[in-house]
């Protein structure tokens, strides 16, 4: 019901609220912050919600975010970050992956990156 309840909020507390909640307790409210900025990305703004979960330096939250929505995604920028946190979390099959099947992302930027 707590994921629902974001839908009814205005974006920045929507946004606040997740800030206090990874403040709070980073490790037990993540899957729930994860849940909401997926359902949510379209109206909160995925990269607001990018820099959020970078603000704690959240990579896994950054990663299992992304990965739900980079499928979807026609956007450069969530392609490139779902790559870094996927090589922060240890996720070196989803970076191959991501690599080989997508057409969405800097390749430059990308290769750069991993050197």
């Amino acid at each position: 019901w707590l994921v629902n309840f974001f839908g009814s909020l205005s974006v920045g507390d929507s946004i606040e609220c997740l800030r206090a909640m990874l403040a709070a307790n980073l490790r037990q409210n993540l899957q729930l912050s994860v849940q909401v900025a997926t359902k949510y990305h379209e109206q909160l703004g995925t990269q607001t919600l990018v820099e959020l979960f970078e603000s704690f330096k959240s990579y896994e939250g950054l990663f299992y975010f992304l990965g739900s929505i980079v499928n979807f995604s026609q956007d450069p920028d969530v392609h490139f970050k779902y790559i870094q946190a996927a090589c922060k979390t240890g996720q070196i099959k989803e970076v191959e992956r991501v690599c080989r099947e997508s057409n969405c992302y800097n390749a430059e930027r990308v290769k750069n990156f991993l050197k």
